[in-house]
């Protein structure tokens, strides 16, 4: 039995569309939509942003291809929370030693390319091309596939590659040349006269090819970056044998020197500042904006940065305080938080210790007594399922983040349960509703997330050393 949710894990995870309708119960339950999931009504128009030119973010799953929308099919979407689960381990692997002008962009979420991730479309070379890249707090190095590339070595993309001879402005980097040892978990190496990279990823993937210099245009309404250093791939290797990624490459905005931020930052031409709002649904439209001034918003609330912890160098990691369900407090021991929360884009679900996840579920599970709870073990990771088929909405409890210096998370209906349906060849057999947080072995590391950080404006004050959180940021 158990190898069949492992099989239909989220068949339509990522089908949750506009046609759910998320809203909250007076007082403090969430009342969550469950029809509708099913629609391919999956675009919509761009959402406010913050001052300054903005890129539209999309979660991995809204691109278009001329008048049609691209809407996911069946696939085994167990991947999802393996990828996460690796991610979250090579973090850990990382703590431990084992390894080692303002400008706006919508965002969106990637459901097209079968992904709870989200990305955005930036514009290479002169003239410019555009292409879809995930955007990753949690990673430095911004690449994408480049011609040539061999059918064998590169993943089918829903672009066309970039083609460097018909760019003016591409230049790859020499072996000498200091941006050849540039920072950040890329290794480089000199293959004939041309600087070579690779990087690995949390999830086992690879990517291999030149470095090189080009000119970057984040959006329309400001003037392009000149010599970036990105990462021109050749060659991409996946832990998951995933050969129809779809996105063009990543966007990294993590801490390293090589991250397109860093590089913002040491060009003096702004950077010190970035923020993104994840939109809740693959209706929805957020942003990306990079390097406004700190926004002053009455609703942002701030808390520091930790920037102590050496092996963590490559993370943002703030302090979490406590969790609390429909405002009341979980016992929480302190050592469950004791190294901090990294808040990362690039990881699905929020992964805790054990000392905070099981509190947690505990008393979510106290809340959602009214539901048939599934036996835990049968769904892969996620151990709190409800079957929920045949009813038109599930009442949730409210779910916040607490972290120092008062900043808060009142997690979104979105970002509390997935909901999916599971179905068999006679059509949909169950409609499960499951809490979206994993428990680790790992001691003392939380990693929040992206759904739970979803509609919410995520200011990441570099400069200031400190990240702010503000309710309604996207819808």
């Amino acid at each position: 039995m158990a190898a069949y949710w492992i099989l239909h894990l989220a068949l339509l995870l990522l089908s949750i569309t506009s046609q759910q309708v998320l809203a909250a119960r007076p007082q403090d339950r969430h009342t969550i939509s469950v029809q509708s999931l099913l629609s391919s009504s999956m675009c919509s128009s761009a959402s406010a942003a913050p001052a300054g030119s903005t890129l539209q973010i999309v979660r991995r799953a809204c691109l278009q291809t001329g008048d049609h929308e691209i809407v996911p099919d069946h696939h085994d979407t167990t991947a999802i929370l393996h990828r996460d689960r690796h991610r979250v381990q090579s973090i850990h692997r990382r703590l431990t030693g084992a390894e080692t002008t303002a400008t706006s962009i919508p965002a969106r979420l990637g459901l097209a390319f079968q992904s709870l991730e989200y990305v955005v479309t930036i514009g290479i070379g002169t003239p410019a091309r555009n292409f879809t890249v995930l955007f990753d707090t949690g990673s430095d190095l911004t690449w994408v596939q480049c011609l040539p590339c061999p059918d064998s070595s590169c993943y089918h993309q829903e672009e066309p590659l970039f083609d460097p001879s018909k760019s003016s402005t591409y230049v790859n980097i020499s072996c000498s040349a200091p941006e050849c040892h540039i920072g950040g978990a890329q290794q480089t190496s000199c293959g004939g006269t041309s600087c070579q990279y690779s990087v690995k990823y949390g999830d086992q993937s690879v990517t291999r090819g030149s470095l090189a210099e080009e000119t970057f245009t984040l959006s329309p309404l400001a003037p392009p970056a000149t010599g970036v250093v990105f990462g021109c791939s050749h060659e991409y290797i996946s832990g998951f044998n995933d050969r129809d990624m779809g996105v063009a490459g990543l966007l990294g905005l993590g801490r390293g020197d090589s991250s397109i931020l860093s590089q913002a930052r040491q060009g003096n031409s702004g950077g010190g500042v970035f923020s993104y709002c994840l939109p809740p649904r693959g209706s929805s439209t957020g942003y990306l904006t990079i390097g406004a001034a700190a926004p002053q918003q009455s609703n942002l609330s701030f808390t520091p940065l930790i920037t102590t912890i050496s092996q963590l160098s490559f993370a943002y990691v703030v302090n979490l305080a406590g969790i609390s369900v429909n405002g009341a407090a979980v016992p929480i021991p302190a050592s469950a938080f004791s190294l901090g929360a990294i808040i990362d884009s690039g990881t699905v679900a929020t992964h805790m210790p054990a000392a905070a996840y099981y509190p947690l579920r505990d008393e979510f599970r106290r809340h959602m007594g009214g539901y048939k709870m599934l036996p835990e073990g049968s769904v892969e990771f996620l151990d709190t399922c409800y079957d929920v088929m045949g009813q038109n909405v599930v009442t949730a409890p409210r779910v916040a983040l607490e972290f120092g210096g008062g900043a808060r998370i009142d997690v979104d209906a979105s970002g509390i349960l997935f909901v999916f349906p599971v179905a068999d060849d006679s059509g949909p057999s169950l409609m499960l509703a499951c809490l979206a947080f994993v428990p680790t072995n790992s001691p003392g590391l939380v990693i929040v997330g992206n759904m739970q950080q979803r509609a919410y404006n995520v200011v990441f004050d570099v400069d200031g050393g400190r990240i702010g959180f503000g309710p309604n940021g996207c819808s």
